[in-house]
């Protein structure tokens, strides 16, 4: 995507730029430091807007550069999302590979283990607008945007749960977790439910009125650990 070489427009878009408004705008940016600026404008367009609603030209004007540019970068509005989608998801993929490399490292209990992937879940449920943009984007374009959908099961659903699953092996071998905790299906995705449902509560309610997070999260790691051991009881 970011290695085609320029068309003509792009060259156009260049030049544009280069005589364009204030000399920020102006200014020749590397690719590293350019497309980041599209990615972000990308994902206020396609938030605001839609798939189907956002334009290439509007993406342009929001990160202040010509729209013959963007295609140097992005030859098509759906190469533009894919690459949106990759960009806010990467965070996610940094704290899950460092919750992977902790659970194969077994550094601490199950049961600290788990409470740290709750951290984590919830932390990113309370980053700022860009993180909600993403869910809605997801939400409102998976059914009409099936490699979206695919993107978000392959490389962040089956990842998570991958981990959640590990640190229920992890607790059931130390004694901390009954044997259920592994042979139940669909375990890991209803762990990691409640933290989506805070997220999409957010959405449609606001930050003002919705369920306080901090409650959500203490309430939710409580009901997790107790039911675990719970049912090793007799």
């Amino acid at each position: 995507m970011t290695g085609m070489p320029a068309t003509d427009d792009a060259a156009a878009g260049q030049m544009q730029e280069q005589r364009g408004a204030d000399p920020e705008t102006r200014r020749r940016l590397a690719p590293a430091e350019r497309t980041p600026q599209i990615l972000e404008a990308a994902l206020e367009e396609f938030a605001e807007r839609g798939y189907a609603g956002a334009r290439m030209a509007a993406v342009a004007a929001r990160a202040g550069i010509a729209k013959g540019l963007i295609y140097h970068y992005f030859p098509s509005k759906a190469a533009l999302l894919q690459a949106t989608v990759r960009a806010c998801t990467q965070p996610a993929f940094e704290e899950l590979e460092q919750a992977e490399r902790r659970v194969a490292g077994m550094s601490g209990s199950a049961r600290d283990l788990l409470a740290a992937l709750i951290e984590v879940a919830y932390a990113r449920v309370r980053k700022e607008g860009r993180e909600r943009h993403l869910l809605r984007l997801i939400v409102t374009e998976a059914e009409h945007f099936p490699e979206l959908a695919r993107f978000y099961r392959e490389e962040v659903l089956s990842r998570a749960t991958a981990v959640v699953r590990a640190v229920l092996r992890a607790g059931v071998a130390s004694g901390e977790f009954a044997p259920e905790a592994v042979e139940t299906p669909g375990l890991a995705e209803v762990i990691m439910a409640p933290a989506m449902m805070a997220s999409v509560w957010r959405m449609i309610l606001g930050e003002a009125d919705a369920p306080a997070l901090e409650r959500m999260q203490a309430a939710h790691l409580d009901l997790l650990l107790k039911g675990l051991a719970a049912s090793c009881k007799p």
